[in-house]
């Protein structure tokens, strides 16, 4: 039997390199994965949606970028 993945926890107002996958079954991209980066962590929460079905994206891996890019 399998388990859920463990759920993905962003730290809040921070930027990450995000991998995302379709798991929409009737979009052309499924079990596609696309990397996001950088991507802001706003209040700790990312929605990424896919470009063609307009479905949230399943968040598969996050890592912290270091150093943070800086913004002016």
């Amino acid at each position: 039997m399998s388990t859920p993945e463990e759920p993905i926890t962003l730290e809040p107002a921070l930027w990450y390199d995000v991998t995302v996958r379709d798991d929409n079954e009737e979009c052309s991209n499924y079990l596609e994965e696309f990397q996001v980066n950088p991507c802001y962590s706003n209040a700790g929460t990312v929605l990424i949606q896919c470009g063609k079905c307009k479905h949230a994206m399943t968040m598969v891996s996050a890592t912290l970028l270091d150093p943070q890019p800086e913004m002016s």
